[in-house]
């Protein structure tokens, strides 16, 4: 397993006690009530409801920021937020309460994050990296209300996520530093309040010289080249190009508390949550194609019901399995460690379980699944969409094939 891995064993309690299941049923009836109506929407206009809509249905949430927030604020449950032995009689609390909340809010739509407070890697970033000034001003901003989205800028057209490829460049001249470079595909990046923009300091050194900026929405020299991109699934956010043209950055808009090994861990811990969003997006499918056969009665030859149920437990079988290999790496995670490897694991595999059991949810459902009455064609994209945010499949897999047999796995 990863560096640190063996230190954390397989366990920590899955049961979930009667609090938790009382708030993620919660959230899932929020989920569905709320968020579901408006996910063809966000689809067919590639855009979010306006801002008094999002703003309404946050309001009704359990929760009163994002999931991935539970780890370093903990469970912001509406009305309780100072109640510590409710806290502590929710399962985890942290990553593995906040990956289980996430996998309830798949059950209405996976656009539902977008209606919370963070929600971001770019919050997660100054959280890890930066100081406690940065921390007030950047990430709790989000908190306070101050900012309304954020962008992680990674991303470059000649490099996925083989970052120690990055381009743009940070130059030191006197007591600042001039940004200059370009990103594509960034979630949020056309509109953003800020972006974290990761960028070399110097020049050729791969990772060494990786570190992260924070670049305002008004700093002159930011320019959005591409407004929007087309895209498979996930269409509820905007993806854009920006560019940096000479922007002069003060020394407070470095995040420098910590190498590109620190912020690695920040994508370790934020992978097993694009996992269960895969899980959670899979087992919605599921639920829904077996409803609908369910609502529709029909003459069974024989054997065929026996042969659809041991098709349905055979795939809520392969989701716990891939929900529990994923709740292990947020529960390391919450013990004090994010591991690079576990986290690459759970993103990676969890991905390819739940697109096998989405696709055999559309099967379950035959021709009606394709069509536009239903969202299952919409949420199949999604998953598939997901296989890609945070690192693509393969790339988690290679990973995890160097750790267990040597760099020189290709």
């Amino acid at each position: 397993m990863g560096e640190g891995a063996e230190e954390y064993p397989d366990m920590f309690n899955y049961e979930a006690t009667k609090n938790t299941k009382d708030l993620l049923a919660q959230i899932r009836h929020w989920a569905v009530t709320y968020v579901r109506p408006h996910a063809r929407f966000v689809d067919d206009n590639y855009a979010l409801p306006d801002q008094a809509t999002i703003d309404a249905i946050a309001a009704k949430s359990p929760i009163a920021h994002s999931p991935i927030d539970f780890w370093s604020s903990g469970p912001a449950v509406r009305g309780r937020e100072n109640d510590a032995d409710y806290v502590k009689s929710l399962n985890g609390g942290r990553s593995v309460l906040g990956m289980m909340a996430t996998e309830a809010v798949m059950a209405g739509d996976l656009w539902g994050l977008q209606t919370l407070p963070g929600d971001n890697m770019g919050e997660v970033a100054v959280r890890n990296l930066g100081n406690e000034q940065q921390i007030h001003k950047w990430a709790d901003g989000i908190r306070r209300g101050e900012y309304k989205r954020v962008a992680m800028g990674m991303t470059e057209v000649h490099c996925g996520l083989d970052l120690s490829q990055i381009k743009t460049t940070a130059v030191k001249q006197g007591d600042k530093w001039i940004l200059n470079g370009a990103k594509a595909y960034i979630s949020h990046a056309a509109y953003a309040d800020y972006i974290v923009v990761l960028a070399q300091t110097e020049p050729g050194s791969g990772f060494k010289g990786a570190r992260c900026f924070i670049v305002d929405r008004h700093d002159e020299g930011l320019e959005v080249t591409v407004p929007s991109y087309e895209k498979l699934g996930a269409r509820y956010y905007n993806q854009a190009a920006v560019a940096f043209n000479d922007i002069v950055l003060d020394e407070d808009r470095l995040l420098n508390g910590g190498s590109f090994k620190k912020f690695a861990q920040v994508q370790a811990a934020t992978r097993p949550f694009c996992g269960l969003q895969a899980i959670g997006i899979a087992s919605t499918m599921l639920d829904y194609a077996v409803d609908w056969v369910n609502a529709h009665d029909r003459p069974w030859a024989s054997g065929r019901r026996q042969r659809f149920d041991e098709l349905v437990e055979d795939s809520r079988n392969a989701i716990a399995k891939a929900r529990r290999m994923t709740l292990h790496a947020g529960w390391v995670h919450d013990q004090g460690r994010a591991d690079n490897i576990l986290g690459q694991r759970a993103k990676g595999y969890s991905t390819i379980i739940s697109e096998a059991v989405a696709f055999k949810a559309m099967q379950l459902m035959g021709p009606a699944a394709w069509s536009k009455d239903h969202l299952m064609e919409k949420w199949y994209r999604d998953i598939k969409f997901n296989d890609m945010m945070g690192g693509t499949r393969n790339l988690h897999r290679i990973a995890v094939a160097r750790d267990q047999y040597g760099p020189d796995v290709q």
